[in-house]
């Protein structure tokens, strides 16, 4: 199977453009390359400090009565739970929280309950930051969020539905560590399997680049159309007419606009799941506002408002030229 070209949107563009000009009989206008979105901060300036809670050795004896609490917490205080990842963290503090509400759910004993939501209200306050962490500075995650040079094919946008899929639990689990819903029991296997589907996968910063490419071009595309005001619809122009018609319909209707309208539809999926889960903490706020502006704030995304804007611009050119020349789309 051949390469997909680095920039397949270009080559189409391109394409759409060059027939154009071949019926205008004017040159071939060259686009001009895409600048590059923001990067994602540096990782070590986004991270959010987190200061130990210790609940003391002889109180999380109590822990004991509690199922399954006292071999979770050993666990996190040996080697391996030192070594956790940001989303293994996320992960124990979660599971705590969880089995604490299911052992307050389970006894009766007031000086174990009292002290257990003593537990609970001390380590709540901390979940945001674990989870905020967890956005920054998981590997798959940074990887995903970093804008690519390279726009997404045309035929099948591989690595949708792992991405929508990863999206739709971290914005859940945005939800239950901030206190928006209750918590409810989490599997390592699930959030890995989240991670697993990102491994690798530069959909996401595809995406990114993809509607900002499209409005570059339909930029450029537009004014290169500002030239149709200059066709003679009337007798030896009116074949010309229509066979702009005919170029417009084929190279942008059947081809391009049928992929803008993918990912278009695709963002709008995932906007508000990124929105939601790469919400910063306060003092993070300045730090992460010119990546947000730009792909991060949901259907206000300056990448996504720039890209509906210039479609919205390119297609009135169209509809001026068929209304003025009295023809009507194929």
């Amino acid at each position: 199977m051949a390469c997909s070209p680095k920039n397949e949107l270009e080559s189409h563009f391109q394409t759409y453009l060059a027939r154009l000009a071949h019926v205008l009989q004017v040159d071939e206008p060259t686009l001009t390359p895409v600048p590059a979105l923001p990067d994602l901060p540096n990782q070590r300036l986004l991270v959010a400090h987190q200061e130990p809670i210790s609940s003391g050795v002889l109180d999380a004896l109590q822990l004991g009565q509690c199922e399954g609490l006292f071999e979770l917490v050993a666990e996190h205080n040996g080697p391996v739970g030192k070594s956790q990842s940001a989303a293994g963290q996320l992960l124990y503090h979660l599971q705590f929280q969880y089995g604490l509400q299911a052992c307050q759910a389970q006894h009766a004993d007031a000086e174990l309950l009292t002290w257990l939501a003593n537990i609970s209200e001390q380590k709540q306050p901390l979940l945001p930051g674990f989870f905020w962490n967890m956005m920054i500075a998981e590997p798959e995650l940074r990887a995903a969020l970093t804008p690519r040079q390279q726009t997404l094919p045309f035929q099948q946008q591989p690595g949708y539905q792992d991405t929508l899929h990863a999206w739709s639990l971290f914005a859940d689990l945005y939800q239950q560590t901030h206190h928006k819903t209750p918590f409810q029991p989490m599997s390592g296997e699930l959030l890995n399997q989240a991670l697993a589907g990102l491994y690798q996968n530069h959909y996401l910063g595809r995406l990114f680049y993809s509607l900002h490419s499209a409005a570059h071009y339909l930029e450029q595309s537009t004014e290169f159309l500002q030239q149709l005001s200059t066709v003679d619809c009337r007798r030896a122009g009116a074949e010309d007419a229509k066979r702009l018609r005919n170029a417009m319909q084929h190279y942008y209707i059947k081809d391009i606009q049928r992929y803008l309208g993918q990912i278009d539809r695709q963002f709008v999926q995932l906007a508000p799941l990124l929105a939601l889960s790469l919400t910063p903490p306060d003092e993070k706020q300045d730090l992460m506002q010119h990546y947000r502006q730009q792909v991060a704030q949901g259907l206000n995304s300056q990448v996504y408002v720039r890209y509906r804007q210039l479609t919205l611009e390119h297609a009135k050119v169209w509809q001026r030229f068929l209304k003025r020349c009295e023809l009507s789309p194929l």
